[in-house]
């Protein structure tokens, strides 16, 4: 006889490959929102008799929210065009997963910077087609590719709004003071706010493919990927806090302009 327990178990199970599912289906819909809908339709749902039906009704209220989402873009402009171009030099021959990763941020992007400030939305992009540009051999020097990254940004006279938010991308100062770079890295302004926050967002919401992803998702990745002992999963007990205080606010922005 099947239990209660058993019963309820199964839709947990089904609910979490629906929000894997529904995040992919609605890539302009930021992950995040996709996981808030879920969550509210399944408390509106968790008290029906027949559980097995729950993921059903939930997928058909998310997928009502999802398509009623204003999906808006913002249009290149010679900076971004610049950054995309750049990006596709250095990484798509020689990195095509990285560079499927960058694109994918950087279509993240164009659909967050809507809930910026006017003259920051292009600065969003730009920043997102060239965030991991210093993983190119052709731009290696340090190691540390937020640092190796910026500094080829400055030298091709680059804002220094830009190189700031490229050198401070997702937490790398801690990653930084654990191999002994943090001076290095101190050279560029580290400027806090909502821009920063959404290029954290958009990259913490990307896998390693381009695909739409959670946060948690997303760190969980990241730690199987490069293991117990990379400085960057060491970082996270540094600075895992730091980057979803960084991902909810700009959830709650994107949330409100819902």
């Amino acid at each position: 006889m099947t239990t209660t327990a058993e019963v309820a178990g199964r839709a947990d199970e089904k609910i979490r490959r629906l929000e894997f599912q529904l995040v992919r289906e609605y890539g302009d819909v930021p992950p995040s929102l996709v996981h808030e809908w879920i969550e509210r339709a399944r408390s509106r749902f968790g008290g029906a008799r027949l559980q097995d039906y729950v993921p059903l009704f939930v997928a058909r209220e998310v997928r009502a929210s999802a398509r009623a989402f204003p999906v808006e873009t913002t249009a290149g402009t010679n900076l971004s065009s610049w950054a995309r171009n750049t990006a596709r030099r250095l990484l798509a021959a020689e990195l095509p997963r990285r560079w499927a990763h960058t694109a994918g941020v950087a279509r993240r992007a164009e659909h967050v910077a809507r809930v910026l400030p006017e003259g920051e939305r292009e600065l969003l992009v730009a920043a997102a087609w060239v965030h991991d540009i210093g993983y190119a051999a052709e731009l290696a020097d340090t190691g540390l590719h937020p640092l190796d990254g910026a500094r080829y940004l400055r030298r091709a006279g680059v804002s220094d709004r830009i190189c700031g938010l490229v050198a401070h991308h997702s937490g790398a100062a801690a990653v930084a003071e654990l191999v002994g770079l943090a001076d290095d890295l101190a050279e560029f302004e580290d400027n806090r706010g909502r821009l920063r926050d959404a290029l954290w967002y958009c990259d913490m919401s990307t896998g390693p493919d381009g695909s739409p992803t959670t946060v948690h998702g997303r760190l969980a990745e990241i730690r199987q990927r490069r293991g117990p002992d990379d400085p960057v999963v060491r970082a996270l007990a540094m600075n895992g806090d730091e980057r979803l205080a960084a991902v909810r606010r700009t959830h709650r922005l994107l949330r409100r302009a819902a």
